[in-house]
C-alpha cells in the first residue's frame, strides 16, 4: 500500500560539540491513507519534535520526510496540525467561524462556497449557534472544537493532532474522541494522535507507534484488531483492546524502569 506519510531515516538534534543534544535517531514509519495511528512513548522522548518535524514546521537534522511522494521542506498543502494548547492557536479577535475560515485560506473554493462548509462543520463538532461567538466567550471545550473544526475544515488529507484532548475533564475526553473518529470517516481524514494517554491511544487508532527513550525511534508497532466504530464501553471491555493496552503499558513502563527492549 502506498504511503501517505513516511519518513527515512529521520534525525533530530539540537547544538553540538559537547552541548549536542539528540532527540530522534533513525526513525522509520509509514503512514497509509484512511490509518488512524497513534504515536506513544515514554515522557521527554520527542513525540512533540517528531510532530513538527512530520508536519514541516521543524527540519529533521537527517533523513527526509515525506508526503504524497514529495519531500517535506515546508508545511504541505493537504495536511494540518491541531495543537495541544488549542487555545493560544485560535486567533482572539476572530469569531468561531473566522477562525475556520482562516484554516481555509488554502482551499479551492468560493467565497460563499467556503463559508457553508465552515458553518456546515462548527454544526459537525455541535457548535452550531456559536458561529459569531469568540474564542473567549466559549467554554475551553468548545474552542478545542473550534480548532478540530479549522482542520478538518481545511480539507486536508492528514491531520497531526498534538496530544489535543490533553486539558478536557474525562467526560469530555471521551466525547471528544468519539467525534474525532467519527469526523475522520466522515470527512476521510488520515489520523496521526501524540498522546500520553495509553488507553485513549488503542481506544482510537488501527496501529501504535510505540517510541523509545529520547533520541527516539519507533521500538513496536501494536495493531488494534478492534472494530469500528468504537464504543466506550464495550470496546473497552473487548479482550482484543486489554491485550494491547498491557502491551503497551507494560512496553513504556518497562522503558520507565530501564528494562531492555524485548
Amino acid at each position: 500500500m502506498t504511503a501517505l506519510l513516511s519518513t527515512s531515516a529521520v534525525g533530530k538534534h539540537y547544538g553540538s560539540g559537547a552541548a549536542r543534544m539528540p532527540i530522534i535517531d533513525g526513525l522509520e514509519l509509514s503512514i497509509a491513507k484512511g490509518e488512524f495511528v497513534s504515536l506513544v512513548g515514554p515522557s521527554g522522548c520527542g513525540k512533540t519534535t517528531l510532530l513538527m518535524c512530520l508536519a514541516g514546521l521543524l527540519a529533521p537534522s537527517e533523513g527526509q520526510v515525506r508526503f504524497n511522494g514529495q519531500l517535506v521542506t515546508a508545511p504541505p498543502i493537504g495536511l494540518s496540525v491541531v495543537f495541544q494548547d488549542y487555545s493560544r492557536s485560535l486567533l482572539p479577535w476572530k469569531s468561531n467561524l473566522d477562525n475556520v475560515l482562516f484554516g481555509m485560506r488554502r482551499v479551492q473554493l468560493s467565497g460563499p462556497e467556503k463559508r457553508a462548509r465552515a458553518v456546515e462543520i462548527l454544526a459537525a463538532v455541535g457548535l452550531s449557534g456559536f458561529e459569531a461567538h469568540y474564542p473567549w466567550q466559549v467554554s475551553g471545550g468548545m474552542q478545542q472544537r473550534v480548532a478540530i473544526a479549522r482542520g478538518i475544515a481545511a480539507q486536508s488529507q492528514l491531520l497531526l493532532l498534538d496530544e489535543p484532548l490533553a486539558a478536557v475533564d474525562a467526560q469530555t475526553r471521551a466525547d471528544m474522541q468519539d467525534l474525532l473518529l467519527d469526523l475522520a470517516k466522515r470527512f476521510n481524514q488520515t489520523c496521526v494522535l501524540v498522546t500520553h494517554d495509553v488507553e485513549e491511544a488503542v481506544y482510537m487508532a488501527n496501529r501504535v507507534l510505540v517510541l523509545g527513550p529520547r533520541p527516539t525511534k519507533v521500538v513496536r508497532e501494536v495493531i488494534v484488531d478492534l472494530p469500528m466504530p468504537r464504543d466506550q464501553l464495550a470496546t473497552r471491555e473487548d479482550p482484543a483492546f486489554l491485550h494491547a493496552r498491557h502491551e503497551v503499558m507494560a512496553l513504556i513502563r518497562g522503558m520507565r524502569q530501564g528494562k531492555a527492549l524485548a
